[in-house]
């Protein structure tokens, strides 16, 4: 994990003036005392991750006349593909949408006006920090009719706070060690933060979605190879803002 920092201070010569308290919490300039001035600190701390987890969506189509057996098919499918989901305990998955609809193939003829074609589909997301298990569990949906419509990695939520913490806390003690130093830079004995903000940036990413390479079909006597992915780096920045009060 790589870090960098941004410092940027501001010393205010504050005069003895009874000023308005803009907000709660914030410092009322006309409480200094003599001798006492007001410092403003921002500070950005940023680290790049690795990411931890790997995300799928998949997704079983089955098409033709004859909506009650095609959600059969589905339902089959789905019921198969989640036993086998469920005896790795370290995957985590859930079903998505389930749809049915009719499927438009231009201008219909008499036949699909009496007997239309329709489509029935249901998909199911998974994610894992063992990612090389739910690569080989991927190569065995696809066998069993799947098909692989997404595969990113992502920044788990707990490692996200985990570094975010490491990185407030750091930029928590630079700022304090930055009001001493001007402190004894201006002649002052103590650097006290009293004001401080936190801006982190979200963990988010959009999903890169890879479409994964269709494998020949079992029919033809090929088995399918398990697809096949590697994880990315998620930037985390944390920014502080302090005011310190610098005393005699």
């Amino acid at each position: 994990m790589q870090q960098r920092h941004l410092i940027l201070l501001t010393v205010l010569l504050v005069p003895l003036l009874v000023l308005p308290v803009q907000a709660q919490n914030q410092l009322n300039l006309g409480q200094l005392q003599a001798g006492q001035l007001a410092l403003n600190l921002n500070l950005t701390e940023q680290a790049q991750v690795d990411q931890d987890t790997l995300n799928a969506a998949l997704q079983f189509v089955a098409q033709g006349r004859d909506r009650r057996a095609l959600q059969e098919e589905v339902n089959r499918a789905m019921a198969a593909a989640l036993e086998l989901i469920r005896k790795n305990p370290d995957i985590n998955s859930s079903t998505s949408y389930y749809h049915v609809q009719l499927v438009q193939t231009g201008r219909p003829t008499r036949t699909d006006i009496d007997n239309p074609v329709y489509r029935a589909q249901q998909g199911v997301q998974l994610e894992s920090k063992d990612s090389a298990a739910l690569l080989e569990l991927l190569g065995t949906l696809q066998a069993e009719g799947l098909t692989l419509s997404g595969l990113h990695y992502s920044l788990s939520d707990a490692e996200y706070e985990r570094i975010a913490g490491e990185l407030l806390q750091s930029a928590l003690s630079k700022l304090q060690s930055r009001a001493q130093d001007a402190a004894a830079a201006l002649g002052k004995s103590k650097a006290e933060l009293v004001e401080v903000s936190m801006d982190g940036s979200p963990n988010f990413m959009a999903p890169q979605y890879r479409m994964a390479s269709l494998a020949m079909s079992s029919e033809l006597g090929v088995d399918y190879a398990a697809p096949v992915a590697e994880p990315g780096e998620t930037n985390i920045s944390v920014s502080v803002s302090a005011r310190a009060v610098l005393s005699p």
